[in-house]
């Protein structure tokens, strides 16, 4: 588990190095999670060879979950 949450906090600096958005310029309802934050934890689970989102959710750290969970 830290393993993913490790490989994903590099994910995203490697990608907020490179983007200057973090969201898009229009959206009705402030997210719960940027895009760019969606986006590291997809590119995360790819490098990690999980193909399932229920195990990929189930894998997550508690600080990811909660910004997920209501």
């Amino acid at each position: 588990m830290d393993n993913l949450l490790a490989n994903y906090k590099r994910i995203l600096e490697v990608l907020q190095s490179i983007s200057e958005n973090t969201l898009l310029s229009y959206q009705r309802r402030k997210p719960k999670l940027s895009d760019i934050e969606l986006i590291s934890i997809c590119l995360t689970a790819e490098y990690l060879g999980i193909d399932s989102e229920n195990y990929l959710f189930r894998l997550l750290p508690k600080e990811l979950k909660q910004k997920i969970e209501r």
